[in-house]
């Protein structure tokens, strides 16, 4: 049997058959074409068919291969942190904006707090990407910064500093960028979600509480005091709630607060700044 044959048995899965079997046999498109004729080895038989068992018991394909593209890159996931989205990459880019305009006009090396980190993901590539200045990137589980030390020196960000801290009760120091992709699903729409989200994913990476914006006030109460004169802010947040967190935000004094929208033009982002004088 040809892997192209063993892919047409595996036709349920349609086109993940074919990213599950390039993502086991660590083959890009090219090596895909190249091989996909050429006759499978018992082992390759045996491990795709336990690989598509999984994945038809709703295991993500990210967590069979244990690894999930971000930002042109593969990050390392497992169960203990929530599987990096395209949605976090218009965060990463929206702050990589403002790190470079900073360097362009001169303004030294932007120091960064990735809080909420999970993976890494926020982090590593804001490095990789050009951040020059001291990078500080903090998460609660101990997993998950466990998963984000490997991701960074794996990637070659070895020199970010991880932090175990309960949002920003072990952070000390300010920064010009704090960045987060806090959790933010209401608890209730948690259990609508897919099997392969609502049971795989952190549930503590996944809940925002009540109403989704547990997190987002904590963030509004304390960040400033993080933040030097003139920094900003940087959150993902869910397609609904770019006008509660506007308002969270705004009450708590921070300045230039803007929401932006996705390509489906869905409020993903909001950025906003502060004045140091009014922490």
């Amino acid at each position: 049997m040809t892997y192209r044959e063993l892919l047409k048995e595996s036709a349920v899965l349609k086109d993940e058959g074919r990213l599950l079997l390039m993502a086991l046999m660590d083959w890009d498109l090219t090596a895909f074409l190249d091989r996909a004729d050429s006759e499978a080895s018992p082992s390759d038989v045996i491990r795709f068919w336990e690989a598509v068992k999984q994945r038809e018991a709703h295991v993500p394909l990210q967590h069979i291969t244990g690894k999930a593209p971000f930002y042109g890159r593969d990050f390392m996931v497992n169960g203990s942190v929530l599987i990096p989205r395209f949605d976090t990459e218009i965060l990463v880019y929206e702050a990589l904006k403002e790190i470079r305009k900073r360097q362009d006009q001169a303004e030294g090396e932007a120091e960064v707090l990735d809080l909420c980190t999970g993976s890494g993901c926020i982090a590593v590539t804001l490095r990789l990407e050009g951040a020059a200045g001291r990078i500080t990137a903090s998460d609660l589980s101990p997993e998950a910064l466990e998963t984000a030390r490997k991701n960074a020196e794996l990637l070659g960000a070895s020199d970010i500093d991880f932090v175990l801290s309960d949002m920003f009760s072990g952070i000390s120091g300010q920064f010009d960028l704090i960045v987060s992709n806090p959790p933010y699903i209401p608890d209730d729409v948690i259990r609508t979600l897919d099997p392969e989200v609502k049971e795989h994913d952190p549930y503590m990476a996944l809940s925002g509480g009540e109403d989704g914006l547990v997190f987002y006030r904590i963030i509004a109460a304390e960040a400033g005091r993080h933040l030097k004169k003139g920094g900003r802010l940087f959150l993902e947040i869910g397609h609904d709630q770019g006008k509660s967190v506007s308002e969270l935000l705004n009450k708590h004094h921070f300045t230039d607060i803007r929401v932006i929208q996705d390509l489906n033009g869905k409020d993903r982002v909001i950025t906003c700044s502060t004045d140091l004088k009014i922490f």
